[in-house]
């Protein structure tokens, strides 16, 4: 998109939702200070987002409203697709005894729409469901199957930001590690993202060859040992997820 087509007012107004997000709420005078705007411009935006929904004041403070959960929630289930997914995501927990998700990417960005840990999908509890796609183990997996040009604009849109002290943080020591996405089938986020979480991730797809999301298992460190994150949790998602996909395409077959 051109620079002359954006909006320069909407931009602002979307710039106040991601700093509330960030600061987990915020006053005027603290949004004025971060997004270098006047207070008056400020009240202005807020005034406006309030109007519908999208945040609420708490005294002086501002959070973000349940208008975004409504959205949210129309997102996750717009598609029958991501509905499968929620009953494949409890079958690699039961599979593993341990986590598993279901995400997509938009935008350059990873977004987890179900995660599990017992006998139901629901959507994801996380603070934060909107990952650096260079962190996450979905994230590579669908990395490693787009174009080098794709994945230049992905990392001059979102740079490669540190998260822990195992992330990837340089073009080529992410193009080695698709590489070996690439040689072995799956990807793994071994506290890249997270401290204390390992993480084995695959591509799953539509009945035309296209990328839909992708699958994880994971747990925690102290109990995830190098077989289960190179094998075991592999070897389930390999079983798991092509079941998906078959129901999938006799859904859209049928």
């Amino acid at each position: 998109m051109a620079p002359s087509q954006l909006l320069t007012t909407t931009e602002t107004s979307l710039a106040v939702i991601e700093t509330i997000q960030e600061l987990d709420g915020a006053t005027p005078p603290e949004l004025a200070e971060a997004l270098e705007r006047s207070e008056s411009t400020i009240y202005k935006h807020l005034y406006t987002l309030g109007k519908h929904g999208y945040v609420v004041a708490d005294d002086d403070e501002y959070h973000l409203g349940g208008r975004f959960y409504d959205i949210g929630m129309y997102v996750r289930n717009r598609s029958k697709v991501y509905e499968l997914a929620g009953k494949y995501v409890v079958e690699l927990v039961e599979q593993s005894n341990e986590e598993s998700d279901f995400g997509i990417e938009q935008n350059g960005r990873i977004v987890t729409l179900f995660d599990a840990v017992g006998p139901s999908a629901k959507p994801s509890s996380r603070l934060n469901n909107y990952e650096y796609i260079h962190a996450t183990a979905i994230g590579k997996a669908i990395l490693a199957r787009l174009p080098d040009s794709r994945i230049d604009d992905i990392v001059d849109q979102w740079g490669l930001p540190q998260l822990t002290e195992s992330t990837i943080t340089s073009r080529a020591a992410l193009e080695a590690e698709l590489d070996r996405v690439r040689d072995r089938g799956y990807a793994i986020n071994d506290q890249e993202s997270i401290l204390g979480k390992r993480v084995a991730g695959v591509v799953a797809e539509g009945p035309s060859g296209s990328i839909i999301g992708g699958f994880t298992v994971s747990g925690p460190d102290y109990r995830i040992e190098d077989a289960d994150l190179h094998q075991e949790f592999p070897d389930i998602l390999q079983r798991v997820v092509p079941k998906f996909e078959a129901e999938l395409a006799s859904q859209e077959l049928g």
